[in-house]
């Protein structure tokens, strides 16, 4: 019997046995522990162990009436269970268990915050297709003006060479055309981003991609450091969400003798590698360089955009040719 007692003891989850009139018979030393949690003094019935469950004490916590799953002080979750069984003797007992499940919650807990993770990268990944067109819009538009950039430095030089060979004026009436074709499409193209201030604008389109902007520091004052600065976050944020799976763009202005310094961090995953310059980021730096500022791309240990621009507006003269 001592032999049966021990082995019941040892066994790796909590049980007792009620006979047909209720009473406990048998407990192993797990459930007794249990029992002291539940009820002050031991359990001598069936009718006082359910009336423990139903209204456990302040210390333990009911986490699924229905599955019938409790949280006990030592942290472990304990799933109870009831079931009717007989020997073969036709004795019917009634068998209560306690089986850990400690681990199986953490599990489903962990699995259930990876869901609502998955959900809200799926919400904005909605609301950034929903957004493409106009994504691509923007990154259209600001590639027209880079080749219209391109077509004034090509027409520039053609008029020096002109110019120099002392050339007819037909060929200067032709050179003439080409400037009044790329003036016009460059004007049309500035009229499509100065029907706002830049920064607002930047952060309403990051805003509509779930991307919170915050703006700490001395912000730029002239339209042409807010048009760059405004460029850079619309850049960043759109990255922000297709790579790094953040929601919110953390950009710093601070000034310098004669510049303006920026960097853009987020809140997003870091880079598993060294970041390669595409299309936006290549465009931003060749819109950065051109307005004689310089940009650094930082990938370890995390995202960082870094600017710097010149604080006074720059003309550029040419030599007259003697």
């Amino acid at each position: 019997m001592d032999r049966i007692k021990e082995s019941f003891d040892s066994l790796p989850i909590a049980a007792c046995f009620f006979d047909k009139n209720g009473v406990v018979r048998l407990v192993n030393r797990r459930m007794l522990v249990i029992v002291n949690w539940l009820r002050k003094g031991d359990i001598q019935s069936l009718a006082e162990m359910q009336s423990a469950l139903q209204s456990p004490p302040s210390n333990v916590i009911c986490l699924d009436p229905r599955l019938r799953i409790y949280r006990f002080p030592d942290g472990k979750a304990l799933r109870f269970a009831q079931e009717q069984i007989t020997t073969k003797a036709g004795v019917r007992y009634t068998q209560v268990t306690a089986a850990d499940v400690t681990e199986m919650i953490r599990k489903q807990d962990q699995m259930n915050a990876e869901n609502a993770k998955l959900a809200e990268a799926n919400a904005r990944m909605r609301r950034l297709l929903a957004q493409m067109p106009e994504i691509i819009r923007q990154e259209e538009t600001l590639a027209m003006k880079l080749r219209v950039h391109d077509d004034i430095g090509h027409c520039i030089l053609a008029a020096r060479r002109l110019l120099l060979r002392h050339t007819g004026q037909t060929e200067i009436r032709a050179n003439a055309a080409l400037w009044e074709q790329s003036i016009s499409v460059l004007y049309r193209s500035g009229q499509i981003t100065a029907q706002s201030e830049p920064l607002k604008a930047a952060k309403k389109r990051a805003g509509e991609l779930g991307v919170r902007v915050l703006l700490t520091g001395d912000e730029p004052q002239t339209q042409r450091m807010c048009a760059l600065s405004a460029l850079a976050i619309c850049e960043c944020a759109a990255n922000c969400v297709r790579h790094a799976d953040g929601t919110e763009l953390y950009v710093f202005f601070w000034r310098r003798p004669g510049c303006m310094d920026i960097s853009l961090t987020n809140n997003g995953a870091a880079p598993k590698e060294k970041i390669t310059e595409g299309g936006g980021l290549s465009m931003l730096r060749q819109r950065i360089e051109e307005a004689g500022g310089k940009m650094e791309v930082q990938s370890i240990p995390r995202f960082k955009l870094m600017l710097s621009l010149p604080e006074q507006e720059e003309a550029v003269h040419e030599s007259n040719d003697r």
